[in-house]
């Protein structure tokens, strides 16, 4: 088990209980459930990266404990 920090660059930051293996998919759902969005508007990324993919996992991002993730929330505008 790994916890993830997700931060939404806007002061606000989360700490996600994960799996290396887990799908970003599954993963956006627990971060959902965090702060209260849908799934489809949570965009998950690096600092200066392209969005990660749904079918890969946290693992094929180098993604481990103590990492920190950027949110970005797609409202649809």
């Amino acid at each position: 088990m790994i916890i993830v920090t997700v931060n939404d660059r806007l002061g606000t930051k989360a700490q996600i209980p994960a799996f290396a293996s887990d799908k970003v998919k599954d993963f956006k759902v627990m971060v959902a459930m965090k702060i209260g969005r849908e799934p489809h508007e949570i965009m998950l990324k690096r600092q200066g990266e392209r969005p990660f993919k749904d079918q890969l996992t946290l693992a094929d991002y180098g993604v481990s404990s103590g990492v920190q993730i950027d949110l970005e929330v797609d409202t649809g505008d």
